[in-house]
């Protein structure tokens, strides 16, 4: 234990303890206590249907600030490497790909599922309607962050640790798109678990086996 400690954080800039906590902190708290908690609240009349986004933001935050903490060492070095490297050409050229991908995704998903949208997507536009900045926090500064952290930073590194790459490329990427669905199952809209492609084809671009140094 002591030998792969040594050797695991000299591969990477955590320790595995901090990256099981991280993942716990996420998947319990963003899945399951903040729904939680904010039902209670709402429930008990403490907020109402005008400030509920807003005491859902602040469990967010709080937790946003909990991840990072916890991986401080992962967001210094991401932090670190984006001040040193000036890739702009690169970025542009993945996120070209990304684009490209997608729209063959999509036009192949729009033939199977003849649908132009997951629901997924739907309800967020909806609530973007009415609670815009809300969403706005969510879907710019919490996930991609937090969705850095988890799938580009611990699932993928950890997994390149033990001289996995392709393995953790699909394992990453399968995990974040299967994040962005999973509630289709237990809604019984089966038919947006076809969408996991399309996140996944999102996932595996944002990985860091695109990046020159890892």
């Amino acid at each position: 234990m002591i030998k792969f400690n040594a050797l695991f954080e000299q591969s990477v800039p955590y320790k595995w303890q901090h990256a099981l906590l991280a993942v716990g902190i996420y998947f319990g708290g963003y899945l399951v206590i903040i729904p939680e908690i904010t039902g209670l609240v709402y429930a008990l009349g403490l907020i109402n249907e005008n400030t509920v986004y807003l005491f859902n933001g602040g469990l967010i935050g709080g937790l946003l600030v909990l991840i990072m903490f916890t991986m401080r060492s992962l967001s210094h070095e991401n932090m670190e490497q984006w001040r040193r490297t000036k890739q702009f050409q690169e970025i542009l050229r993945h996120m070209l790909y990304l684009y490209l991908s997608l729209l063959a995704v999509n036009a192949l998903l729009g033939l199977v599922t003849e649908q132009l949208t997951s629901e997924n997507q739907a309800i967020i536009m909806e609530a973007f309607k009415q609670a815009p900045l809300y969403i706005v926090f969510v879907a710019v500064v919490f996930a991609p962050i937090v969705e850095e952290i988890l799938f580009r930073g611990i699932i993928y590194r950890t997994l390149r640790f033990f001289k996995l790459k392709w393995i953790a490329i699909v394992i990453s990427s399968a995990s974040f798109g299967l994040i962005h669905v999973y509630d289709s199952w237990f809604n019984a809209r089966y038919e947006d678990l076809w969408f996991i492609f399309v996140y996944m084809t999102i996932g595996f671009f944002l990985n860091p086996h695109l990046r020159k140094k890892w």
